[in-house]
């Protein structure tokens, strides 16, 4: 199973009543959750506006504040957000905060081999204190009673400049503008990605 397969079936093993997606993005990812209840919060409102539009729940909130009482959800997830969050102690705090005892935390991240074809070629170098599977273990595990690193991998390919400028524009906000480099394509690097499965005490 790839990452996203991975993240499904531990969400859905636990056979939830309630989940809430922390960081929703487009909610594409949440709109696939297999519980009753799914609600979805974002810090953009496009982005709330967008989950909105594929039927679910979504709500402007930040992810250090989050706005629902303790013991809300059975299961939260939160994927490819954390390494955006200013205090990722304090979101991680909120995010056990409102799981009921024994509730599952579940995540995707990158790991420091994900795409290091691409990133070494284009000279972007990722900030030291980026959440992925090696330093946001330990965060993890202040806060959770057992925490799981389940890494899932193969290749992704670019057929040409122009669709890897498109990728790498989507990190101007993280790393600044980035060029493609001029060949040779098709571009070929490594996926590595880690699914995060943590307990709540």
């Amino acid at each position: 199973m790839d990452e996203e397969q991975t993240l499904l079936a531990k969400v859905a093993e636990v056979r939830p009543l309630s989940v809430l997606d922390v960081g929703c993005g487009d909610g594409r990812i949440p709109s696939l959750y297999a519980a009753p209840e799914v609600v979805c919060i974002d810090s953009s409102e496009a982005s709330v506006e967008a989950a909105a539009r594929r039927g679910l729940d979504a709500r402007l909130a930040d992810a250090q504040d989050l706005p629902f009482p303790d013991a809300s959800f059975d299961v939260v997830t939160c994927n490819h957000t954390l390494y955006h969050v200013a205090d990722r102690e304090q979101a991680l705090a909120e995010i056990a905060r409102v799981l009921r005892p024994s509730g599952r935390f579940a995540g995707i991240y990158n790991t420091p081999a994900h795409l290091r074809e691409v990133w070494e070629a284009v000279g972007a170098v990722w900030a030291r204190d980026s959440f992925d599977s090696e330093n946001g273990l330990p965060l993890l595990q202040r806060q959770f009673s057992r925490v799981e690193r389940l890494i899932r991998g193969g290749t992704v390919m670019w057929l040409d400049a122009a669709d890897l400028q498109a990728y790498l524009d989507a990190y101007r906000e993280l790393l600044g503008v980035l060029h493609a480099p001029e060949g040779p394509y098709p571009f070929v690097a490594t996926r590595a990605k880690c699914i995060f499965v943590a307990e709540a005490a």
